[in-house]
């Protein structure tokens, strides 16, 4: 049976993906690569640039599979179109990002199986018409290049008291903030403040 194709104003869309809905803060999802490898600016910035090209293109590709193929096997082939699409993505960036990409280590290869293209690939884009999806995947994309970069950005200055080369004239830091621990932590106040905020956004539009 043809599935039925979702519909909603394109501003919700907007607002859904890279705020209310937020792929970090609000659903907790592809939280690893942030909390893990997000202890800097630069790599919140190649993390970004890495999970938009890989999880956009795959999801674009994948988005032809047959839909009356058996689930387990559509998934199997999205994880495998993102292996082929991390290729190129990992030589173009590799050079432009060699220092992060050493540091960010084993995360950068398992963004293949982020939870964008596994898992809201199948129980969301794939139900909506082609423009719609195309839109939706980029606005979920961008909620998530924003909370890894201004995490990165957050832990380096209050973790290490620079950004990059440039030493910030912080009085007090917090190493912690560099550990797996730190991040998780720092999500959590993100998350919070989020939350607050979609309180006070709900209690207004009524």
């Amino acid at each position: 049976m043809k599935q039925m194709k979702e519909k909603k104003p394109f501003d919700k869309t907007i607002f859904d993906g890279m705020f209310m809905k937020n792929t970090v803060l609000a659903s907790g999802l592809v939280i690893a690569p942030v909390v893990m490898s997000a202890t800097t600016l630069a790599n919140g910035i190649a993390i970004a640039v890495v999970f938009s090209c890989i999880t956009f293109f795959t999801i674009m590709i994948s988005s032809f599979v047959p839909r009356d193929m058996v689930y387990a096997v559509r998934i199997i082939l999205y994880t495998f179109i993102a292996s082929l699409v991390y290729v190129p993505v990992t030589v173009i960036f590799g050079p432009v990002f060699e220092t992060e990409f050493n540091s960010i280590g084993i995360m950068i290869p398992l963004l293949i199986t982020n939870s964008l293209i596994v898992i809201r690939s199948e129980l969301h884009f794939f139900r909506l018409e082609r423009l719609r999806m195309i839109a939706e995947v980029i606005f979920y994309i961008i909620g998530f290049d924003i909370v890894v970069i201004l995490v990165g950005f957050i832990r380096e200055i209050f973790a290490y008291g620079s950004i990059g080369d440039k030493i910030i004239g912080i009085p007090l830091t917090f190493p912690a903030l560099s550990t797996t621990f730190g991040g998780f932590m720092l999500l959590a106040v993100l998350s919070a403040v989020l939350k607050k905020i979609k309180i006070i956004v709900r209690s207004n539009s009524k």
